[in-house]
Parts: C-alpha cells; structure tokens; sequence
C-alpha cells in the first residue's frame, strides 16, 4: 500500500487530489492531520474513510467529489466530525456514512430534483420530505402514510410516537382513520412492521336474541362492564341493541366475548323467573295524558298481533294519575318492556323556539286648505239681498258668526247660536283673516280667509317577543278591548230598546307554531297583527262607531336558526284634493279664489314586519336568552331615570340570592 501524505496542503489542493482518484490505477490515500479517505487499487469506487476532527464542510465537499451529487448547505451546518473505517466502501456506502454522519450531529440530507440534496437541520426536514417507498432505508428524512382498518388511528400514534425521532412528526387522521409519519427511513421501516402487528383484527362477534329482557336494556349493562368504563371488571366488549327481534350484538376479544355472552344468557333467563306485570312511569318533560292515548293504542295492536297465534294475552290497562304525571301500566311482560321502551322515546326534552318579531311603521300625513266665506244681506228697508258662500269643511261657519251678531244674544235662540259661533272658532285649524260688521241701515257684512297648512309624521316601532315548545302553538297580546256595537233594536215609539255590544282586541297580536326541523331549519306558522282605534268616529242616527286601522299577516315560513328574515311589507301613498266651489263664479281666473274652498291631502305610509327565531335546546341557551332580554330592560330603565336606578335589576338580584 502507497500512502499519499499531505500536511498544509490547500482545501483545493486536497480536492484535486481526492477528484483524481477515481482514475487512478494505483491504491492512493489522502491524509494529514485530520485524516483520510482512501481510494482502493483493487476496484474504482472502493473507499476507506478514516478522519478526525474535520470540518463538516470539508466532509461535505470530499463526498461531493466521490459521489458527484450536488449539496445545497443550511447556514447552520457547522461542526467537527470523526469517521473511522478499515474495511472498503462502495461510493454508495459512502453516501451512507455520510447520512449517518449528518444524522448524528442533528442534519440530514432531504434529496431534490436531479440528484440534488439540501443539507438542513433535522427540524427543517420534516417540512421538506419526500414520500417513502417500502423499499427504502437509511438516514434520510421520509414521509410515510399509512391506513389502518382494524384500529383506531389516533390509538395508533399515540403508540408509535415514543418509537420516532424526537424531531420527526406523527398525524393521526381520525375522518381517514389514517397515521402520517415524518421521520428516517430507519426509523420508518420499524414504524411499518410495528403497525402491521398492530393492525390487526382478532376481535370475535356475537348476535345473542334475548327472550325475556329488553335488547337495550341489556347494551346499557354489558358497556357498562367495559374497562373503560369501570375498573371493577376487565371486559373489553362493546354491546349495540337491535330493536327489530330485540337481539343482542356483542363485539371483542374471543375470550371476553364468551364470558359476557354466559351472563348475558344468565341475566335473561334469570328475567324470566321475575317477569313483572305492572309498572309507574313518573314522566319529566311529556304530559302523561298525552302520551296514555299513544300507549293504550299501540298496546292493544300488540296484544292482537301476539293472539294471532292462538295465545290468549289480555289488553293492557293504562291509566293516568295527574297530580305526579305519572302513567301507571298493567300488562304481559312482553307487552309492558314494549309499553316502557315507548315511553323513554318519548319522554324527551323538547326543543324551545324564541320568536321576536319587528314591526316598522312609518307614515306622514299632509293637509292644505284654503278658502274664503263671505255674507251680505239685511238691511232696514230689505233693498239689499242675501249673498253668501258656505262650505262644509270650513271653519268656523260664516253664517253662525253672522246669526250670532244679528240676533238678540239674551233670548234663548240668541244664546244658541252665540255657542254655535264660539265653538266654530274653537274647532278652527290655521290663520283666520277677515273682517264683518253691521251699518246703520242694518245692513250685515263680512269675510273669512281660512289657510291651513299641516304635516303629522309617526314612526311606530313594535318588539313583540314570545317562547314556543316545538310543536306547540304560542300567542302573545299587547292592547286593549274596545266595545263594538253588533246590534240594536228600537220598540214601538222608543219602547224597550236594547243594544247588543262585543268586545274586540286591540293592538299587538302575535301567535305561532313552530317546527324544528334536521339542520335548525325552523317551520314557522305565523299569523301577525298589529291594529288601534282610528281617531275618525262615524256617527249614526242613534250612536257612534269606532274605525279600526288593522294590518294582519299570516303566512307559513322556512328559517334558519338565529337569521333575521322579513315577513312582508307595504309601502302606500295616498292623495285626494277636494274643491268646494260656487258654479260658473269660482272657475273664474284669480277672482274665482274668492268662490272656491280647496282642500288636500297627501299620506304617505311604509309598513315593515321582520322576524327572528332562535332554538333554545338547554337550560344554558334559556339563561343567555333572557340574560339578553333582562340587560336591555335593565338598560332602558337606567336610562330612563335620573339617578340611573333600575329597579328591575335590584329585584332580579334578590329573586338570585334567595334561591341561593
């Protein structure tokens, strides 16, 4: 063997040489104080590494040259390393050993397109590595998935992480019911042989039809007896009750399978000693009247449906004891666990829906009137005529403020018309502008110019709210009860009259069904009303009569849980003019203003009804309810006081501590 010695050769020195001797015929060696990797003479790609204390980059570049893969290095990558070997390598091994290298000094090698390699910190890798093959190993940094059938993923990596790279990665895809593992490719081909043991289905399945007890019943008793449930026994079986011939499945280990099918058998044999007739089911959330119908029906279907093959089985009794809504049964044994099984399906809590209903009004209303009175007539020697212009929208009257003035105001048809005049002042909306009076020849004149310009806007805004049971129709009403005249009969010469009279709601109506349905979608049938007493009053010959304004909607509904949605909507508007005019004089251009009396009206009207619901489904969702509610109420109320006093809070404060 010839060694080639260095001392202070150059890094580029050193790699010319070692380039060379993939060439060279002859055994070659490099070395110096760090070492040497060794060329074979016997075979080119024959090696022997042997350095101590060498930079990591010089490494990198001596296997660079041996190997020809190119090597992108992490900043990072820093360090010395020792190699020692006495027995040829292949350029292969020689990869090799410089994976395991990088591996012990915390860096590995994640292979990238044309046979380049980045050279990262094992943290980095786990983000960067390829996917495995079955085939592969070493100390590269690889990803594998597998997919497990017979166990548990998240079981599955919760068992094979202490086995992995404290760098490497371990998944768990509970919806694939698959294990992702990033790690070496070592590491991954034990992970592989260990999962496949795991992986494994040894359990054993059992269909047991039971006679004497009920088949869910029994579920409930062997799960109980699973250890993960309770330490005092050690079965591991799961149990799952089919209803229809009310069997029995048990799945688990054989041995554990065997042992909980002897005292399944045992407990339903052991039932048939002590079968039970008669039961009293006290109920939590149905009312027992409801549900005795359901049951008396179904009994009796059951009990023909068992004679059909010549048993005499006689008809259930059931009955009903309000005061503990309780429901007392008195059946065949098979009839009664059938009976109980109803009852638990039903007895249920049932969900709750909050309904809160908007309704927006917005109106405004615009009258404008003008017009012009006037009278002259009288006189001593009557050689003056009577001219006047009334109309009967105009106030006051012109010819009651006239009569007022001619007649004797201390007779008793002088003190009529002098009230009939005043209250035609009184009853006056606008300006007034005129003048009147009497001359000596006892001649009475006069004029009145009335102008009237008005503009009423509202704006209502109504909150109604209510709490219905799903299935259940709840009605809520805000307003008043006005008496409505229905009839009425005169006797002969007004003799025994009588009037007949009915009492009718007012305000704010607001009834409901709801259904709940799969996903939160809320059917809702819904009838809404909001109605009041118009100030308009129609008399008759005997008596007067309310008008009501009503708008009512009533419609069926599909909405989502918690969605603000509109129910419906009306947008008027309205305009009437109305001209009150002396023929032929009051068409006559400007001058006809004085023989016309006009009036308008303009009512513009916007009417929104919008509609929330909520399902509340728990005691926790009731209480954030009406904590929603009391807080705004507490709110308003502070608001509304000087002090900011809310008495609403302080009694909700003392209801909480006297139930504490």
């Amino acid at each position: 063997m010839v060694n080639l010695k260095y001392g202070s050769l150059s890094r580029g020195a050193l790699l010319a040489l070692v380039g060379s001797f993939s060439v060279a015929p002859a055994l070659a060696q490099v070395s110096g104080p760090s070492g040497a990797i060794t060329q074979n003479s016997s075979g080119v790609g024959s090696h022997i590494v042997n350095l101590q204390d060498v930079e990591m980059s010089v490494l990198i570049d001596d296997v660079s040259t041996i190997t020809g893969y190119t090597f992108i290095v992490h900043p990072s990558v820093r360090g010395q390393v020792t190699v020692s070997s006495q027995v040829p390598l292949s350029t292969e091994e020689v990869f090799q050993v410089f994976l395991s290298t990088l591996r012990v000094h915390g860096f590995t090698a994640v292979p990238g397109a044309n046979g380049v390699f980045k050279i990262v910190p094992e943290q980095s890798a786990t983000a960067e590595a390829a996917l495995a093959s079955n085939a592969v190993t070493g100390d590269q940094v690889e990803t594998a998935v597998f997919r497990v059938r017979s166990v548990d993923a998240m079981e599955v990596a919760r068992l094979v992480k202490p086995v992995t790279n404290a760098q490497g990665q371990v998944l768990a895809s509970s919806q694939s019911n698959s294990v992702i593992i990033v790690d070496y490719a070592t590491n991954i081909a034990r992970v592989r042989q260990i999962i496949d043991r795991l992986d494994q289905d040894r359990s054993s399945i059992v269909t047991i039809k039971l006679s004497n007890m009920s088949a869910a019943e029994m579920a409930t008793t062997v799960n109980a007896l699973n250890a993960g449930q309770s330490n005092a026994f050690q079965y591991d079986v799961g149990a799952v009750a089919l209803d229809t011939g009310n069997t029995l499945v048990l799945r688990g280990a054989q041995e554990d399978v065997d042992r909980v099918a002897q005292i399944v058998e045992r407990l339903d044999r052991e039932n048939e000693l002590s079968q039970e007739s008669l039961a009293v089911r006290q109920l939590q959330f149905a009312q027992a009247s409801d549900i005795a119908p359901i049951l008396q029906s179904m009994g009796g279907r059951m009990v023909r449906s068992m004679s059909v093959g010549g048993a005499d089985v006689q008809e259930p009794a059931i009955e009903v004891h309000e005061p503990t809504n309780s429901i007392i049964l008195n059946a065949e044994p098979q009839v009664l666990r059938q009976l109980n099984k109803i009852i638990d399906d039903l007895d249920v809590r049932r969900a709750q829906v909050l309904v809160e209903a908007i309704v927006v009004e917005l109106s405004d209303t615009a009258t404008r009137e003008l017009g012009l009175q006037f009278i002259v007539g009288g006189g001593e020697d009557d050689t003056v005529p009577f001219v006047s212009t009334n109309f009967s929208r105009s106030t006051p009257n012109i010819l009651s403020l006239a009569g007022a003035l001619m007649v004797d105001g201390d007779s008793d048809g002088g003190s009529a018309l002098r009230d009939l005049a005043i209250n035609s002042l009184l009853s006056t909306n606008g300006a007034l502008l005129g003048f009147g009076g009497q001359n000596s020849d006892g001649t009475v004149f006069g004029a009145i110019v009335n102008a009237v310009d008005q503009d009423t806007d509202s704006s209502i805004l109504s909150t109604p709210s209510v709490l219905a049971l799903d299935n259940e129709t709840a009605s809520f009403l805000s307003g008043q009860e006005i008496p409505v005249t229905t009839g009425e009969t005169l006797g002969t010469n007004n003799s025994n009259p009588f009037r007949t009279v009915e009492r009718q709601d007012v305000g704010v109506q607001l009834d409901i069904t709801p259904q709940i349905s799969q996903g939160d979608t809320i059917r809702l049938n819904i009838r809404q009303e909001v109605s009041s007493v118009d100030e308009t009053i129609v008399y008759s010959s005997a008596s007067f009569d309310f008008i009501t304004n009503k708008r009512e909607l009533e419609t069926t509904i599909l909405a989502d849980d918690g969605d603000i949605i509109v129910l419906g909507g009306l947008i008027q508007e309205e305009e009437s003019v109305s001209v009150s005019k002396v023929p032929l004089l009051g068409d006559i251009p400007i001058l006809g203003r004085a023989f016309r009396y006009d009036n308008v009206n303009a009512t513009r009207r916007n009417l929104m009804v919008f509609l929330r619901p909520t399902i509340v489904r728990d005691s926790s969702q009731m209480r954030d309810a009406t904590q929603r509610k009391s807080n705004f109420m507490i709110e308003a109320q502070r608001n509304a006081t000087p002090d900011g006093f809310s008495s609403l809070e302080e009694l909700l404060r003392e209801l909480e501590e006297g139930v504490r």
